[in-house]
């Protein structure tokens, strides 16, 4: 009897004008956002390249140790074409320095007008094909559910249905597994069309990795749209008028897709202050710098007068906070004695700058925890009260650009620079001659550490961040279908 039912709701909704709605509006809306989302990606990927080669270039050129200079590329993750999140407001590269930590907080205060410097403000902001889904389905399936019961109920076929020896657990059963089906339909279509002009792109290769990815996330809309349809089923298995039942479908709607994620962040910035905490950490670095700067003063800097060290500076000459690059192309025979004294100054001087560098490094990622990671967490719990965020907040995690990731490549940054550190103490560089000077040869960085970012892969993104979520959008779709049948077989047809 059940597929009877199943099939007879099937072919309802199939001969329907919303189901020809639902085809065109979600195939068009994916296949147009695809062409722009996968032209702009290439216009990043051109960017990155040209930027990755240029860094490529500029690294290991250096004549003196002390000059050297990383920049570390992050590619943009071809995923973000499903869910942005952080993917394009997030820095593309790092520099990597001796006398500093890379760190995420640098790069929220250089992106201040794009609103990285509040991540979570635009959260749910960009269009992408998730943003499509997200609104655009959970639409669709409302409407499919609005009249479920309520207008069985109404032309009076819910009364002969429960007239033959069927459940009112069965007839609850068929009418969700009929809808999804007839709502899986134009996912699927429009999913493989995005898929097929994606791959179309040469700058688009997707591994198997991304592969399983883009499964989560299919595997994710449709447990999203299911909440949804559920959600309309709940109400009009509550409301016997069809009109009042898609009244008030819409409401739940327009709360939980739009008004509860976007107030729910705003909330959370507004209330939860991190100027004060901010302002201590400034302070804090400031009293380390000020400390820097006295244990500074206190070494004779060889190339103040009365000079010890003279001879011609070549590229790269320059000082500043927790920086010294020298390049000395020529040294007289005359200061050769002063050679020691000025290798020590080095040793010291870059001492000075790693501890500085590391103990503001220990203050800003205390700071972080306490303001910008405290804020994501409660704005991310705050979103899981709302089917939308929860949809969001694991895509997101399936796509790889969230934070998380964000925070994991300069993570990667931190590791890369200690390896510079490692190669330079291994290397003697702090207190040898080719850290100021080139006139003896120009260092040769042959056997230097390479950089390389490997993101972390799908079953370690998933078993942390989008499997949670994934789980919760299912618990809340059985509550919901237990729920509706409980009401459900109490009501008298």
């Amino acid at each position: 009897m059940i597929w009877t039912l199943i099939q007879r709701e099937i072919l309802t909704n199939l001969m329907t004008f919303r189901f020809f709605v639902t085809v065109i509006a979600c195939m068009s809306l994916v296949i147009a956002g695809t062409v722009v989302l996968t032209d702009n990606y290439e216009r990043r990927l051109a960017s990155y390249n040209a930027d990755f080669q240029t860094h490529q270039e500029r690294t290991f050129i250096a004549k003196t140790y002390s000059s050297f200079r990383a920049e570390i590329d992050r590619a943009p993750n071809p995923l973000s074409l499903f869910n942005q999140g952080l993917d394009k407001r997030a820095k593309n590269s790092i520099r990597i320095r001796i006398g500093k930590v890379p760190f995420l907080w640098d790069n929220v205060y250089q992106h201040q007008s794009t609103g990285f410097n509040n991540p979570f403000r635009h959260l749910l902001a960009d269009i992408d094909l998730v943003s499509i889904f997200q609104i655009l389905l959970s639409l669709l399936a409302l409407v499919f559910a609005y009249d479920a019961i309520a207008g069985d109920r109404e032309n009076g076929t819910l009364r002969l249905i429960l007239a033959n020896p069927v459940g009112r657990g069965v007839v609850i059963l068929g009418k969700y597994i009929g809808a999804i089906v007839c709502l899986t339909l134009p996912l699927l279509i429009s999913f493989l069309f995005a898929l097929l002009l994606q791959l179309q792109s040469s700058a688009i290769q997707y591994t198997i990795d991304d592969f399983l990815r883009i499964g989560g996330i299919l595997l994710t809309t449709i447990v999203y749209i299911s909440t949804f349809y559920l959600i309309g089923l709940f109400i009009s298995s509550m409301i016997h008028r069809t009109a009042t039942s898609l009244i008030v479908s819409m409401f739940i709607w327009v709360t939980l897709t739009l008004l509860y994620p976007n107030v729910s962040l705003f909330l959370v910035n507004r209330l939860i202050d991190t100027e004060e905490k901010i302002e201590q950490v400034n302070r804090e670095i400031e009293q380390v710098s000020d400390r820097y700067y006295r244990d500074e003063q206190k070494l004779r800097d060889p190339f103040e007068s009365p000079s010890l060290l003279k001879g011609s500076i070549g590229s790269g000459g320059s000082r500043g906070y927790l920086h010294l690059s020298k390049n000395l192309t020529y040294i007289p025979n005359e200061s050769e004695p002063n050679i020691p004294t000025v290798k020590a100054y080095f040793q010291d001087l870059t001492s000075l700058h790693i501890r500085a560098a590391e103990t503001i490094w220990r203050i800003r990622k205390n700071a972080f925890a306490e303001t910008y990671i405290r804020k994501s967490r409660i704005a991310r719990n705050a979103l899981r009260f709302s089917p939308a965020g929860l949809y969001h907040l694991s895509t997101e995690a399936w796509a790889g650009t969230d934070i998380a990731r964000m925070e994991h490549f300069f993570e990667t940054g931190r590791q890369y620079r200690q390896r510079v550190l490692d190669y330079f103490h291994d290397k003697k560089a702090f207190s040898s001659r080719q850290w100021f000077a080139s006139d003896k040869g120009a260092v040769r960085w042959d056997d230097a550490p390479r950089f390389t970012y490997h993101p972390p892969d799908v079953f370690e993104d998933a078993n942390s961040r989008a499997l949670p979520d994934l789980f919760l959008l299912s618990l809340l779709n059985l509550v919901l279908f237990i729920t509706t049948f409980m009401i459900f077989s109490r009501q008298e047809v």
